[in-house]
């Protein structure tokens, strides 16, 4: 009686303490607010819980009123177990509200009630909320207690599921704590449990173990690993978790400085995520192919992908992601020498990083802002920045020394100071020369107002010749997309029997060569054959003429088989797969009817010629597939190649199909056979009004 009484008096304090943190920026909501979702006390629980859950990040105030109100009817109906869910509830939502006091006192209170209830998923759930509040927190011996805890009960209760989630945790609080090999254990059995039961977070477990070889500075390790996680993606037919391959493996290779790999891979992750429609892995693929086109000297096309992941960060409200685009903007920035625009990209990106609290962010921030407050000619602000940069440093190295991460940190920390140094050398050569500039500053006045007048008088002529060539080229568009719409419809015919009617035509032109006129002429010589015995009593030169007419038959035969042969290869033997490749794209694109795109990658050495031959019908097939069911906009065609394998991506944004009623005369029997026949495998997603994609892996000996 006393220990519930004691029980009581913990939960009341605690939603007395969050209802005084929350009553002082918003209304309390009114009892019942939520209520009109169902009649039942029960559905409305539920209702309360589901509000306050959806909540705890976009508005944690909201989020812990509504638990609270759960709570309290709860507690009314004498339903322990919700009351216990909704008291998780509103301790994340105080975690986001930076009260991780009160939020630990909100889960023992909801531990205590499912241990009395005898609720394990409830002690789990708790235990395991409680390890992460005290992982944030750098109280890492006192987080794997708890996870501890978790795990014997999920292995009591056979929850495989909840131990594979718990030993994820206890890797991640492991590697906060710098403790780098103890983490590997757990993550690895964490990726096993999640393979064995088929579990949809097996990426997450992957994506963390190959994160902490990263962070030990063991790249080939990470990159063996998500080439594993490929392989089992490709095996299992699981889309998403090929996505997440390609996009984990292009950072690996953008640690190693392998720019080009980085951008096939993250091409690879890019037409998968949309096939799937995933937007935030749709970002963060353009954001990582941003990096790596800067880091390629490709300014434009990074910061083209760069202002689309922005955009999209931005629908999704991913703050963090946001600070990232403005710290990669700021930095091309300073490459180009544009140190006013990466100025602005650095302030925007610091009140986000302000405002969330991005410790890690705001501090890259300050260093680039110190950069270009430099090259700016503000030595005093820049100086100024530069003493910001290092408090903040101080802070995380205050922080991450208790966790034995704080080498890199006092590297960079040392960097700044020298950055200071010279910046103050700067100013005292600046001061130096500004006696000189007051001199000279009267005499190019003059100069400079006369040079504006020219100058705007210039721009005004430029400007109107501009835009009188602009008009005369969109009446140009305007006309030759009239005259592109009347013809569409005959071009995509055209376009659609020139692809099926080459293949049929020199199959039949060379099996009518082979079978009719080499069968009979093979016949003819059958028959000389058999003359040849009767030809040995006959005059001598007879004889000669003879094995002269039988020699000139014998050459036909072999020529007959040459043209066959010849009707079959074509000229890809010639040019090359590539080639060949961009004769078809240039074939079937229709400006501003149909998009093709070609991507190729590690096809500059030739293949077999039979593989060549192989290959390119696979892709003549897709690609005739397409246009003939599909009615696509937009078609994108893929080529990868690797010591060991080569990659095929056919993908289209028409109208798709259901790959489980299959209909016959879609033409993906015959492009399965040839894939089969060179030793490879091919997957196909496809949905209905969202396109289809089709990814073929080909063994290279």
């Amino acid at each position: 009686m006393r220990a519930s009484l004691i029980s009581s008096l913990i939960l009341f304090l605690a939603m007395l303490c969050s209802g005084m943190a929350g009553a002082q920026s918003r209304p309390a909501l009114r009892p019942g607010t939520y209520r009109g979702i169902s009649e039942s006390d029960l559905q409305r629980v539920d209702s309360l819980k589901n509000v306050s859950w959806s909540l705890r990040d976009v508005d944690p105030e909201r989020a812990l009123q509504a638990g609270r109100e759960a709570v309290k009817l709860a507690q009314r109906i004498g339903d322990d177990k919700r009351a216990s869910s909704a008291l998780q509830c509103m301790a994340f939502a105080q975690r986001n509200l930076g009260q991780p006091d009160s939020a630990i006192l909100m889960l023992e209170e909801a531990l205590r009630i499912s241990e009395r209830i005898g609720f394990p998923p409830g002690e789990i759930s708790c235990a395991q909320k409680l390890a992460q509040i005290y992982t944030d927190r750098g109280e890492v011996q006192e987080a794997l207690e708890y996870l501890d805890r978790a795990e014997r009960i999920a292995k009591e209760q056979g929850n495989e599921e909840e131990q594979a989630r718990t030993l994820n945790l206890k890797g991640a609080a492991l590697e906060t704590a710098g403790r780098y090999k103890e983490a590997i254990a757990p993550y690895f059995a964490s990726v096993d449990i999640r393979q064995r039961i088929g579990s949809g977070a097996l990426s997450m477990s992957y994506q963390n173990l190959g994160s902490l070889y990263l962070n030990m500075d063991r790249p080939q390790e990470a990159a063996a690993l998500y080439a594993g996680m490929i392989e089992e993606a490709r095996e299992r037919n699981d889309i998403p978790l090929l996505a997440d391959g390609y996009l984990s493996l292009s950072a690996v290779k953008a640690k190693g400085g392998q720019y080009k790999e980085v951008l096939a891979y993250t091409d690879s992750a890019l037409i998968t995520y949309r096939a799937i429609g995933k937007p935030s892995r749709i970002a963060d693929a353009l954001l990582n192919r941003a990096v790596a086109q800067m880091e390629l000297g490709r300014y434009d096309e990074s910061r083209t992908d760069m202002d689309s992941a922005m955009a999209m960060y931005k629908t999704l409200d991913y703050q963090e992601g946001m600070a990232s685009v403005c710290i990669n903007m700021a930095d091309l920035g300073l490459r180009q020498g544009q140190a006013a625009a990466a100025l602005k990209w650095c302030e925007q990106g610091l009140a986000i990083a302000r405002a969330n609290g991005l410790g890690a962010l705001r501090s890259k921030l300050l260093s680039i802002q110190a950069f270009a407050l430099r090259d700016l000619g503000r030595y005093d602000e820049a100086v100024h920045v530069l003493r910001d940069y290092l408090a903040l440093k101080d802070s995380i190295l205050g922080e991450t020394a208790t966790k034995q991460l704080a080498t890199a940190e006092m590297r960079e920390k040392y960097d700044a100071v020298e950055r200071i140094t010279r910046i103050e050398e700067l100013k005292v050569a600046r001061n130096k020369e500004q006696a000189l500039r007051v001199r000279r500053t009267t005499e190019r006045n003059g100069f400079l107002v006369a040079a504006a007048l020219l100058l705007i008088l210039t721009l005004f002529l430029i400007r109107n010749l501009q835009h009188r060539r602009k008009i005369a080229e969109q009446e140009k568009q305007i006309h030759e997309r009239s005259i592109n719409a009347l013809m569409h419809e005959s071009e995509v015919k055209v376009l659609n029997a020139l692809l099926e009617g080459q293949d049929v035509e020199r199959n039949r032109i060379a099996k009518d060569l082979h079978d009719r006129l080499g069968s009979m002429l093979s016949a003819i010589r059958h028959q000389f054959g058999a003359l040849e015995a009767r030809v040995q009593a006959i005059h001598e030169e007879q004889s000669l003429q003879y094995n002269k007419v039988y020699r000139l038959l014998d050459d036909a035969v072999d020529e007959v088989r040459r043209i066959s042969h010849d009707m079959v290869k074509g000229a890809l033997v010639e040019s090359g797969l590539g080639h060949a490749l961009q004769d078809l794209r240039d074939s079937i694109a229709i400006k501003g009817q149909l998009d093709v795109e070609l991507k190729i990658f590690g096809l500059d050495e030739r293949m077999e010629p039979a593989a060549e031959i192989a290959v390119y019908r696979i892709v003549q097939e897709l690609v005739s597939n397409a246009l003939k069911h599909a009615r696509p906009t937009e078609l994108s065609i893929a080529l990868t190649r690797t010591p060991a394998r080569l990659s095929i991506i056919v993908s289209d944004n028409g109208v798709g199909f259901d790959p489980q009623m299959r209909e016959e005369g879609m033409g993906m029997d015959n492009v399965r056979d040839r894939t089969e026949k060179l030793g490879g495998t091919m997957l196909v997603d496809s949905t209905i009004s969202r396109g289809t994609t089709v990814s073929i892996e080909v063994p290279i000996a």
